[in-house]
C-alpha cells in the first residue's frame, strides 16, 4: 500500500502546543490550506494526497505535464509533513485511524535538545577533524540566564523554520529576560546558542527506517527571508549543490552525524528528517557547524530535492515562497493552483 500524505506545515507548532487540542493561528492555517496540493512534488508514484480543496483539473494537468502517477484522496498509510497529536487528530478525523509512531517519543526527539545531543555525540565519537562551536545551553530557570546575552541567540524548544528564534545582540537585558521567561513559562525552558560569524546556511537530509538505520540523502542550500524565517531553496543536482557549498568537509559531516543520529533516534523514527547547519568564519579558516537544528520531518530541503528532477545538471534554479499578492516572473513553474494565498514557485536563470 503507498502513503497518504498530508501537508501540516503548523506541526512545530502542535508540538509545542503539545496535544490534539489545537487550532493553528490564522498564518499556519492559511499556508496549510493555500499549499495542501504540496506532496504531489514529492509523493512516490502509486502514493496519495489528501488535499480536499484541490481543483482536479489543476491535479490531472499536472500529472500528466510532468509525468506524475499521485493520486488525490484519502488512503494509504499516514505520512504527514511531520508528526503530533494534531496531525494524527486530522487522520482520524477522514476516517485514517492509523498506524502511527509513538508521539510523545517524537516530541521530545523535536526538542531543541536533540542538536545539543547531536553536538554531544559527535564530540563523544571524535569523527570529525575539525572543532566543534560550543555546545548549545538549556536554561530552566531565568536565574541561570548568563549576565552577558550579547552574544547569544535565544530559541524556543519547540521551534523551527526560524521562527522561535530571537537574537539578543540588540536587545536590553530587560527585554531578553522578559522574552526568555516567557518561554519558560510556556515550553519549560530555554536554549541559548553562541552567535558564531556565519557565511552561508545549509543543511544536511537524511532518511530514518525506524530499524535503527540512518541514511544520508544529500544537501539542501537554503536562504531566509523576513524576520529570518525560510525564503527558499537552491534546486540543482548534488554534485552542483556540493560545489556551490564549497567545504571540504562535507562527506565527513555527513558520515558522522548520520551515524550519531543512529544513536540518537534508534528505531523512533520513520521517514525523512533534516539537520541546519552552517559555514562560519573562525580566524583564517570556514568551519562547519553541523548542530543548528534538527527537524524530525520533511523538510523544503527534501522538496528541493525532489524538484532537482526537472532540472539538467548544469542549471541553478531556485525554489521561493511568497505571498500571492508579490509578482513573480511569468516564466517561473507555480507549484500550487492557482488562487492559493502563497506563491510557490521553480524559477529558472535567463538564458
Amino acid at each position: 500500500m503507498g502513503k497518504l500524505h498530508l501537508f501540516n506545515p503548523e506541526n512545530d507548532l502542535a508540538l509545542a502546543h503539545g496535544n490534539a487540542n489545537f487550532t493553528p493561528p490564522k498564518a499556519a492555517l492559511a499556508l496549510h490550506n493555500a499549499a495542501q496540493a504540496l506532496p504531489i512534488w514529492y509523493a512516490a508514484e502509486g502514493d496519495c494526497v489528501y488535499a480536499p480543496d484541490t481543483d482536479p483539473r489543476w491535479w490531472d494537468n499536472t500529472c500528466r505535464r510532468f509525468g506524475l502517477n499521485v493520486s488525490l484522496g484519502k488512503h494509504g498509510i499516514p505520512a504527514p509533513w511531520g508528526w503530533s497529536e494534531h496531525a494524527a487528530g486530522q487522520f482520524r478525523k477522514i476516517g485514517i485511524d492509523g498506524p502511527f509512531p509513538d508521539i510523545s517519543v517524537l516530541r521530545n526527539l523535536s526538542h531543541r535538545r536533540t542538536a545539543r545531543l547531536l553536538h554531544r555525540t559527535l564530540e563523544k565519537q571524535g569523527n570529525l577533524s575539525y572543532p566543534l562551536p560550543p555546545e548549545p545551553k538549556e536554561i530552566t530557570d531565568i536565574a541561570l540566564l548568563p549576565d552577558h546575552t550579547s552574544d547569544f541567540f535565544l530559541k524556543a524548544p519547540w521551534s523551527g523554520s526560524g521562527r522561535g528564534v530571537t537574537d539578543c545582540s540588540s536587545l536590553p537585558r530587560h527585554q531578553i529576560i522578559r522574552l526568555a521567561a516567557g518561554i519558560i513559562r510556556r515550553q519549560g525552558s530555554v536554549m541559548l546558542e553562541t552567535r558564531l560569524p556565519k557565511e552561508r546556511d545549509f543543511a544536511m537530509l537524511f532518511h530514518s527506517d525506524g530499524k535503527g538505520n540512518v541514511t544520508y540523502r544529500g544537501l539542501s542550500l537554503f536562504f531566509n527571508g523576513a524576520a529570518n524565517a525560510y525564503g527558499g531553496n537552491i534546486v540543482a543536482t548534488q554534485d552542483t549543490l556540493r560545489g556551490l557549498l564549497d567545504t571540504p568537509n562535507a562527506d565527513e559531516t555527513a558520515a558522522a552525524v548520520a551515524t550519531a543520529l543512529r544513536d540518537i533516534i534508534g528505531n523512533a523514527y520513520e521517514g525523512p528528517l533534516g539537520v541546519d547547519m552552517m559555514l562560519y568564519g573562525s580566524g583564517s579558516q570556514t568551519l562547519i557547524c553541523p548542530t543548528v537544528e534538527v527537524n524530525l520531518r520533511m523538510t523544503m530541503g527534501h522538496l528541493a530535492m525532489h524538484l532537482s528532477r526537472f532540472v539538467d545538471k548544469t542549471t541553478v534554479a531556485t525554489f521561493r515562497i511568497t505571498p500571492a499578492d508579490i509578482p513573480v516572473n511569468p516564466d517561473d513553474i507555480s507549484l500550487l493552483p492557482s488562487g492559493s494565498a502563497f506563491t510557490f514557485s521553480l524559477s529558472f536563470p535567463c538564458k
